[in-house]
């Protein structure tokens, strides 16, 4: 008469084994290792779940052709799902122009692009569908006395459709530079494809002079900044631990600032989150025409540890920057005037080249971002006790 029983029980095994199996971590790897002119890209995504927050960066190094111009092109995109609520970004250092193009299924979009200070970045919002991309191309003129451009392109939406599958495409007209392709899934750095390492040249010990090889320079400044160039991550490379110099990128968080400050820029997200620095790193935001009035103690804040914490802040100018020695969560805030009287605070605005340190309470916030949704983890605990509830049922 036990048998019975001990079939039911496995049927509610073999049911929450079925709930938690979608906890398991997508999976997701990039071949080839070394990327080639005209050669096909392989991203293979295994276990991704519909509404995870998917991105794709291209990074290039592009040599001016000699007529001051370059061209790359990404070609013949398949995507094996669609992206919601997409975007793609464009970037391009030391450029005079840059002209976005791209077609899409029947949908074709050109934008034209002035650079600023070298720099252009052109955003262009809407669904990313299933299918092919045919190109999203980015061309134009260098800037003066430059002889390569910088570029990144992301692509990037809430994923809907196939959990697993290969993205695939090619990169034609880096010619002699290179390529680096990154993918992030809900804002974590989860494969890339390096780049070539920037280097210093050593002399040889022969006493011709015939033979040198290549370092990397341990003291070298190296700057990460965000998409819309608000935030700079400025660090020396021999400073870096946990993470190579090539994967840190700087995005826009989510994450709520706590009760009491007024957010005016960010937070921004520095990944991956093992990244340390010592010494420390600097990290620098620019404060727009509404974070400009010298009336207010302006500070950043830091999200490690599970807590918001008030940084010691520099104020030089139209930025504003602190001192950091780990990845995390950094913002722009200023106190939040609850009534129309004074507020009062533990600090004042600093003027150039001063410090200034604006107290308040620590606070705990649950994290947000960047991690993957607890839907999965939610359906499992409900699993969990309807599996017990049957068991106690059980005659």
């Amino acid at each position: 008469m036990k048998e019975p029983r001990i079939g039911r029980l496995l049927a509610v095994i073999l049911g929450l084994i079925a709930v938690v199996a979608p906890i398991a971590a997508a999976t997701v790897t990039i071949a080839p290792d070394t990327i080639q002119e005209g050669t096909p890209i392989t991203v293979s995504v295994k276990g991704l779940p519909d509404e995870s927050t998917f991105m794709i960066r291209v990074e290039a190094s592009i040599p001016l052709d000699s007529s001051g111009k370059y061209s790359l092109s990404t070609n013949n995109l398949q995507m094996p799902f669609a992206l919601t609520g997409g975007q793609i970004d464009i970037r391009a250092e030391n450029v005079k122009t840059a002209n976005f193009s791209a077609r899409m299924g029947g949908r074709a979009v050109t934008i034209f692009g002035d650079a600023e200070n070298g720099l252009v970045t052109i955003n262009q919002p809407g669904d990313i569908p299933q299918g092919l991309i045919t190109y999203i191309t980015l061309e134009g003129s260098g800037a003066d006395g430059a002889g390569a451009v910088t570029s990144s392109m992301d692509l990037s939406g809430k994923k809907v459709g196939a959990t697993d599958a290969d993205v695939t495409f090619t990169v034609n007209g880096f010619g002699s530079g290179s390529v680096n392709v990154k993918v992030y899934v809900d804002g974590s750095l989860v494969a890339t494809v390096p780049a070539s390492t920037p280097t210093t040249t050593v002399p040889g010990g022969s006493s011709s002079g015939g033979e040198t090889t290549t370092t990397p320079a341990a003291d070298e400044t190296l700057t990460v900044s965000s998409l819309d160039d608000l935030a700079v991550l400025t660090f020396e490379r021999g400073a870096l631990s946990g993470a190579g110099a090539d994967d840190l990128t700087v995005m826009v968080s989510n994450r709520a600032v706590p009760e009491g400050w007024t957010a005016l820029a960010g937070p921004f997200a520095i990944l991956p989150s093992d990244a340390t620095f010592n010494p420390s790193a600097d990290f620098s935001i620019t404060m727009t025409a509404d974070g400009k009035d010298t009336s207010v103690p302006y500070t950043i804040l830091g999200y490690t540890g599970g807590t918001w914490k008030p940084l010691q802040s520099r104020i030089d100018g139209d930025t504003i920057s602190t001192s950091i020695a780990a990845a995390g969560e950094y913002a722009l805030v200023m106190p939040r005037e609850e009534t129309t009287t004074a507020v009062t605070t533990g600090a004042t605005t600093a003027p150039t080249g001063t410090t200034t340190t604006v107290a308040a309470a620590e606070t705990t916030e649950p994290a947000t971002t960047p991690v993957a949704t607890p839907l999965s983890l939610l359906c499992a605990l409900g699993g969990v006790a309807a599996a017990g509830l049957l068991y106690r049922k059980l005659p």
